[in-house]
């Protein structure tokens, strides 16, 4: 009891200050409380709000294309627009194709790439058409396309990716990247893993045979041939045979019917866009010219320029038959 009282007075003195100056101090202490946590709320707010677009912007994708520009993807490629047809052709072999929103005029394989809008010639590709179909990433793979059609694209903040094939590896290549940039890069590598198969199969069936002379042509009048530099040269290369143009320094040479006697090629091979029409009545019209082995030994072939002259999936088609030309199986 005693140490209570020795307590009491000054409880008396605490609670008679209280009254006067603990309330509006505890008051003024509750204001800048309610402040500081609304200072931190906004705090934690602008956290979340920078975690969560962190990863969109992350995920854009900044990438170096085949001809060395760079380029960035954005995070998910919805409308993708290929401006050739081989192109096409491979969006459409890694499954793309509800989001290949339209093709060039030429763009005929598979037969879905024929309901797709147009935009033009791959050369000359209609600007207005492209805008119209609003793409968020285009794709081109042809030296002579409109570079001014490009630029105008990079105005508009389109992002404009190029490949750039020259032969089978490169076009594996290219799968792979279009594979890598549109987020299909297992269907990628199912679709290379095929053609490599049957790649090998070519190969391994013209291993031993001797490699015979081929003349290529692509065009009827004037004759055209092609070099070493193009994907003809590669694919008659593994089809087991060697272009008799194979040193020219042009890539598309001219030729005269004189030259291909001088060069007595052992087969002809002719790729055209209308293999049923005029090179049918060329092909025949070789047979006047007795003294070229290729004539009289009757290996003279039209080929579908789009299974060889296209850097997509079917140019391995192409490649076999081309070894079926050359080394055809009835012969062996």
């Amino acid at each position: 009891m005693k140490a209570l009282c020795r307590y009491v007075p000054c409880l008396a003195v605490y609670t008679q200050f209280s009254r006067v100056n603990i309330v509006p101090a505890f008051q003024s202490f509750t204001c800048w409380l309610r402040d500081q946590m609304r200072s931190i709320m906004r705090r934690i707010l602008v956290s979340l709000i920078f975690i969560f677009l962190l990863p969109v912007v992350a995920s854009a994708l900044t990438v170096v294309d085949e001809s060395g520009t760079t380029v960035e993807i954005p995070d998910r490629v919805q409308r993708i627009l290929p401006l050739t047809p081989s192109l096409a052709e491979i969006l459409f072999a890694l499954g793309l194709d509800q989001r290949i929103v339209g093709v060039t005029d030429f763009a005929t394989y598979p037969k879905a790439a024929r309901k797709k809008p147009r935009v033009g010639t791959f050369i000359n590709p209609s600007l207005e058409k492209i805008l119209a179909l609003e793409p968020d990433l285009v794709v081109v793979g042809s030296e002579r396309q409109d570079e001014k059609t490009n630029a105008a694209l990079k105005n508009f903040s389109i992002p404009v990716y190029r490949i750039r094939p020259v032969d089978l590896n490169t076009i594996y290549r290219s799968i792979s990247n279009l594979g890598e940039i549109t987020g299909a890069m297992p269907q990628a590598q199912k679709v290379i893993i095929e053609m490599k198969k049957k790649v090998a199969a070519v190969e391994r069936r013209v291993a031993r045979l001797p490699r015979k002379r081929v003349f290529y042509q692509v065009g009827i009048d004037p004759i055209v041939s092609v070099n070493q530099q193009t994907f003809a040269a590669d694919l008659i290369l593994r089809a087991g045979g060697i272009l008799v143009t194979v040193d020219n320094p042009v890539r598309y040479p001219r030729y005269s019917i004189e030259r291909v006697i001088v060069d007595a090629p052992e087969v002809i091979i002719i790729s055209s866009m209308s293999p049923n029409t005029n090179y049918q009545r060329f092909r025949a019209s070789w047979q006047r010219w007795r003294s070229i082995p290729a004539v009289r030994q009757g290996q003279i072939y039209v080929i579908d320029s789009d299974m060889v002259d296209r850097p997509a999936p079917r140019i391995v088609d192409g490649l076999a038959q081309l070894s079926e030309f050359i080394h055809p199986s009835k012969q062996r």
